[in-house]
């Protein structure tokens, strides 16, 4: 992989000149995507939790709960909203927007805070289809960028982690 400026640099040169540059469309929903399994992963170790503590209270009549789609969903809903806002508020990025090189920010270039990250972590969610509107915007913005003075950045941590002696 050719390196950018300095052997520090895990990226190759052509994607220094996005460094900064507002994301577009396909990156970002390279990285929902990877969000929403990331979400489904949380609630599959919630429903095995709560399964545990039906079997340790039972052993014996243990059975598997059973769970309608409509709760499903709401959990999963209030599951994304809370790793949206947490993540959004305090590392400027999800999982899936790490795995991609994206950061967000307001559009003053400054750190979400968790009230704007909860507000829109909850469009979010409720009105996913939102993301798209980045595909036509001049400054690949989603309606959730809009409604909340926010941008999807290229933003990659070029530093490789720093080998300790033993």
């Amino acid at each position: 992989m050719e390196q950018a400026t300095g052997a520090s640099h895990l990226f190759p040169a052509s994607a220094a000149e996005q460094q900064g540059q507002r994301a577009g469309v396909v990156s970002r929903t390279i990285a929902m995507v990877v969000d929403i399994v990331y979400v489904a992963v949380i609630c599959g170790i919630v429903y095995a939790g709560y399964a545990g503590v039906r079997f340790l209270r039972n052993p014996v009549r243990f059975t598997w709960p059973k769970t309608d789609f409509p709760v499903f969903l709401v959990v999963a809903m209030i599951v994304a909203v809370l790793a949206l806002t947490i993540a959004w508020s305090s590392l400027g990025r999800t999982m899936g927007m790490r795995i991609m090189g994206l950061r967000i920010q307001t559009d003053k270039g400054e750190r979400v805070r968790v009230a704007r990250s909860f507000l829109r972590a909850l469009t979010c969610v409720l009105f996913p289809l939102g993301l798209f509107w980045s595909a036509v915007s001049k400054r690949n913005a989603s309606v959730h960028d809009l409604v909340f003075r926010t941008s999807v950045i290229y933003d990659w941590e070029s530093r490789v982690p720093e080998m300790r002696g033993d």
